[in-house]
């Protein structure tokens, strides 16, 4: 809560001000986005509607009171006395009503806390979707700051580098063929900046759109992905996908739903029966207090008996509906078990494969960077052509390229997951 409240006051303080930097950890922006962002309040809200669920299941079986009351004045119309006489009336009625047997009743009492399920697995898997999409916008943009850090420094050295040719050329050490190959790298590493910083602008809007945040900021990822200590062990985390993952529950708990309904439906040939109390009054004076109630009033109790019996045609078309609806649930559920079991075999299957690419990229990195060292002395020395220095300079960004996105790609293959495991807490492991 602490870290909201300075997130809060940095939006504020940026406010009043420039465009400034906010530099944002991942915890923060998870825990501002399940507090700001539409989707988290929308996890709220069915948190909320799986209690209003339950309690309204409980409500059916509880005993109704009802109070009406009525006022009625009349005119004769058979008399030719002028004016008319006119006749006044108070009544009212107070009934107490008791469910004892009926099968809506008790079915929708059993649906109620199958709906609580339903709905508190559906505010699991929003929170779970929120959690991934942040961490998908918080990563692309930290990778693209990676990125852009890489094309200015490529853009520096291929500056450097046509200065350099540029001395050389006056000398007489190069061509002019050199000369203009080294200037067409340098505008070409231009270009390239100025793609990385739009791109920056476009992941920056991103991110600020998933935490809800309107402010003229920029935002700056301060955490950085780390996968040494992450491994999966296929078998096991595909069943522990399977058991737990939030989509899958709730499609088995709409199945579960639809079920009741085609039992409910059944049942209604069945007669339902509930007992009544009530006391009514009827006087032409207005009531007054209580005792007055008391004493004119009539109470009756009792009994009564409903046999839907005759109303064949509506029960038989309930039970074709709820049972095509069964059936409908049915090849729900089916279809995403199969789904979830191909979504996490890749998954799995991705971050393994990205975790052991992330060991050689970063072998290779290595490798790339002692030969842009190499290679950029030798070229002052005159040992190697200009373009052997391009094409070592050229593997050297490639190499950093495929290494910042390998690691963030195998992270977030391992945040697909997390999501499909239903971690829906930003501190949950």
């Amino acid at each position: 809560m602490r870290r909201i409240v300075f997130l809060f006051l940095g939006l504020v303080i940026f406010g009043f001000g420039q465009t400034d930097t906010l530099f944002l950890s991942l915890d923060d922006a998870l825990n501002w986005a399940m507090k700001k962002s539409p989707t988290g309040v929308e996890a709220k809200i069915n948190r909320q509607s799986s209690v209003l669920s339950i309690a309204g299941g409980i409500s059916q079986i509880l005993p109704t009171p009802t109070l009406t009351a009525t006022y009625a004045q009349s005119k004769s119309s058979y008399t030719n006395q002028f004016p008319a006489e006119y006749s006044k009336s108070f009544s009212g009625s107070f009934n107490v009503n008791q469910t004892v047997f009926d099968p809506d009743v008790y079915g929708n009492l059993y649906k109620s806390k199958l709906y609580y399920d339903y709905y508190r697995l559906q505010a699991t898997d929003n929170a779970a979707n929120l959690i991934y999409t942040v961490k998908l916008s918080y990563f692309n943009l930290a990778k693209i700051y990676n990125l852009k850090e890489i094309a200015q420094a490529s853009s520096q050295r291929t500056a450097d580098n046509f200065k350099l040719s540029q001395e050389k050329f006056r000398l007489g050490q190069i061509t002019k063929f050199d000369l203009l190959r080294s200037e067409t790298y340098n505008t070409q590493a231009s270009i390239d900046l100025l793609t990385a910083d739009k791109n920056l602008k476009v992941a920056i809007e991103d991110l600020k759109g998933e935490l809800g945040i309107n402010d003229d900021i920029m935002l700056k990822p301060t955490t950085q992905p780390s996968v040494s200590d992450l491994d999966v062990d296929f078998e096991p985390l595909l069943n522990k996908i399977l058991e737990r993952n939030p989509t899958l529950q709730s499609s088995r708990k709409y199945k579960s739903i639809s079920k009741t309904n085609f039992a409910q439906s059944v049942a209604r040939i069945l007669p339902s029966f509930n007992l009544f109390w009530s006391s009514t009054y009827a006087d032409s004076v207005m009531l007054r207090n209580v005792s007055d109630w008391q004493n004119k009033d009539l109470v009756s109790y009792g009994v009564k008996f409903n046999f839907p019996i005759f109303e064949i045609k509506s029960y038989l078309l309930n039970i074709g509906g709820s049972r095509n609806e069964l059936r409908r649930a049915n090849v729900q559920t089916k279809k995403a078990e199969i789904l979830l079991r191909k979504n996490a075999t890749n998954a799995v299957y991705t971050f393994q494969e990205s975790k052991e690419r992330l060991a050689y990229a970063e072998k290779n990195l290595e490798l790339n960077q002692e030969l842009l060292k190499l290679a950029q002395e030798q070229y002052r020395l005159g040992a190697i052509t200009q373009l052997d220095l391009f094409n070592t300079e050229i593997n050297f960004n490639t190499a950093q390229n495929t290494y910042y996105s390998t690691l963030y790609d195998a992270y977030l293959s391992y945040a697909l997951i997390e999501y499909l495991l239903g971690i829906n807490n930003a501190n949950e492991k």
